[in-house]
């Protein structure tokens, strides 16, 4: 029997580490001066706003809303552990899961929103 050869699938799709997620929201948030972030409502509830980049924000505007909070104290408030289960009333153990599950929401929606992007030819 003949060996057949498919041509390769080529994707757009960047994986991206949770290493590269966590420089993303420090970057977007640092480099803005703080009177900025005050300005346009960057809160426990709206870490979106962080994002100048529309895909960027809505990949985290789709991010469920305690996904998000953990995010925000985790990234943004640079809280400890304790403390976010303190203000949450979770344990560590919860806390660890739904900030994972926040990257990973975060990475899988911008990839899908990068797709659309591109099939749409809204690429920059």
């Amino acid at each position: 029997m003949k060996k057949q050869n498919f041509p390769k699938k080529h994707t757009k799709d960047v994986p991206l580490p949770n290493d590269l997620i966590r420089k993303i929201l420090k970057d977007n948030y640092y480099t803005k001066s703080m009177q900025q972030v005050e300005d346009i409502g960057v809160d426990i509830n709206h870490l979106e706003n962080i994002f100048t980049d529309q895909t960027y924000y809505l990949a985290m505007k789709i991010v469920p809303l305690l996904e998000r909070k953990v995010l925000y104290l985790t990234y943004i408030e640079n809280a400890r552990l304790n403390d976010i289960c303190r203000r949450l009333k979770l344990s560590k153990m919860e806390v660890i899961s739904i900030r994972k599950k926040g990257i990973t929401h975060f990475k899988n929606n911008w990839e899908i929103l990068s797709k659309a992007q591109v099939f749409r030819g809204d690429s920059k």
